[in-house]
């Protein structure tokens, strides 16, 4: 078995409790709007981040658009007005992201966890889609900016994951081959089979369901470490 001498993560959902924040955002955003806030309401939520953010990942529209496509899905069943102008929208998405930065969070394992692989000496580094100025704000408020090697930021390095060339980056600035590398991500798709895709080894984590082994345990279990 080839050593693994780096790590990489995915940042949201895995060290970075998005799920959370995005739910508490939004109910603070629908229910300062009128709206009558109930667990399928922000479920909607979620999904409708879920289709439009991967139609601007897939580059059928633009990063601005994917969040007015959000607001254009679900309000309107809500009973709630939708302005047609596009700067309109933007603000009104704005109200939003108040609600969403104020509740950002990194998960409570993930600084120690970082640490710790440092002190074992791994190098460290992250890979995660989304827009730069967002994702490095999000690394700067929970203090996890300054626990890696290499960040990088899919509108940065040209490449999203699963795409196997995001991944060739992330090596290429942690200074190994691919096959020396094991990343950490949430998503089967995006994390596990783009990391596999590029020749690395790859650990699935789920941080939301009861019972879910901890990440910790984990990241040391594929390393053969305790």
């Amino acid at each position: 078995m080839t050593a693994v001498r780096a790590i990489g993560f995915d940042l949201d959902g895995t060290l970075f409790d998005h799920r959370t924040a995005g739910r508490t955002g939004a109910e603070q955003f629908l229910t300062g709007l009128g709206a009558t806030v109930t667990p399928p309401v922000l479920d909607a939520w979620s999904a409708a981040e879920d289709e439009h953010f991967e139609r601007w990942r897939s580059g059928e529209i633009d990063f601005r658009e994917q969040r007015r496509e959000r607001l254009r899905t679900v309000l309107p069943p809500l009973g709630l007005a939708l302005p047609h102008d596009p700067g309109a929208l933007d603000g009104l998405f704005e109200r939003y992201l108040d609600a969403y930065r104020a509740a950002w969070r990194a998960f409570p394992d993930s600084l120690p966890l970082l640490r710790e692989l440092r002190q074992r000496g791994h190098r460290l580094g992250l890979l995660t889609n989304g827009s730069a100025a967002q994702q490095s704000e999000k690394l700067a408020v929970t203090g996890l900016d300054a626990a890696f090697d290499v960040v990088c930021i899919s509108e940065h390095i040209g490449a999203q994951k699963p795409d196997a060339r995001a991944f060739a980056v992330l090596a290429d600035g942690l200074g190994v081959p691919a096959s020396e590398c094991l990343f950490v991500g949430d998503d089967p798709v995006h994390d596990a089979a783009g990391a596999r895709s590029a020749g690395m080894t790859a650990v699935l984590v789920d941080r939301y369901t009861s019972g879910a082994p901890d990440v910790r345990r984990q990241v040391l279990a594929a390393l053969g470490e305790s």
